[in-house]
């Protein structure tokens, strides 16, 4: 059991989180492995970007123990785990006239990597979220949906430093501003990140998105964990109406390999 704990990219144990007296998540227990994309699901005020907030160490928790790549938060120095924890949240402003380069670049502010392998990795995460055009392009000028996208490239940059390491990819909403073409885009790169053994953990909306991308869904009611498992287990029609209030049919067509929920 020891080691398995010391496998997990990501452990809480019975964590709970309260706000002005209002308990928002209770007794937590999660795990989370190298090479998996966990999906947060649940309705409007389930706790779930509370909970990324939590993993992020935005918030400490009220009670409970939560323990990172198997240290717990005080065993590590930020900058270390800054090389190992990236976060993308729902929104990300800047006032300042960066250019996108600019704007990447800062995901590898506290790298050691030489000069040359920096502009590589950036280039490189910029063409893959199809902003690599604007590179010299004022962010400010930039639509919402492609700030998005500069905000991944900037955090996945952040990760890139690291390459033999576990590391673990927070993302809350990532594609709410984006077109179809670049949810999927966006969702395929976090897949890829997944499997060269990243932790992916997201925050979404979208139920069918998360059942095609993610290996591993949690379903959240008011601030309890109410369904943990595959998209299959956890996309049913009860869980559904449970959470949503809302009758669903889950289908599986000739082409999907996963749930759908219409």
């Amino acid at each position: 059991m020891n080691d398995i704990k010391q496998s997990a990219s990501l452990r809480l144990e019975n964590v709970s989180f309260e706000y002005q007296e209002n308990r928002v998540l209770e007794n937590i227990n999660l795990q989370v492995y190298p090479g998996e994309h966990l999906g947060l699901l649940g309705a409007n005020g389930a706790g779930k970007s509370t909970l990324l907030k939590l993993i992020s160490r935005e918030l400490k928790p009220s009670s409970g123990t939560m323990f990172w790549f198997g240290k717990s938060s005080d065993q590590w120095q930020p900058l270390a785990l800054s090389q190992r924890l990236a976060v993308l949240p729902q929104s990300s402003s800047l006032s300042f006239a960066f250019s996108v380069s600019e704007v990447v670049e800062m995901g590898l502010l506290s790298s050691s990597l030489g000069y040359r392998r920096q502009q590589a990795i950036c280039e490189h995460r910029m063409r893959a979220m199809d902003i690599w055009r604007y590179k010299d392009s004022p962010y400010t000028r930039l639509s919402g949906g492609e700030k998005q996208r500069v905000h991944y490239a900037r955090v996945s940059a952040q990760l890139a430093q690291s390459e033999d390491q576990a590391k673990l990819l927070l993302l809350d909403e990532p594609t709410s501003a984006l077109d179809l073409n670049h949810q999927q885009a966006l969702m395929l790169d976090a897949q890829q990140q997944v499997s060269r053994g990243c932790c992916v953990v997201s925050v979404l909306h979208d139920l069918n998105l998360a059942s095609r991308y993610c290996s591993r869904l949690v379903l959240l009611s008011r601030g309890e964990i109410i369904a943990n498992g595959s998209p299959d287990q956890v996309l049913t029609p009860e869980n559904i109406a449970q959470v949503f209030d809302y009758k669903a049919q889950v289908i599986r067509s000739d082409s999907a390999n996963f749930p759908v929920v219409i």
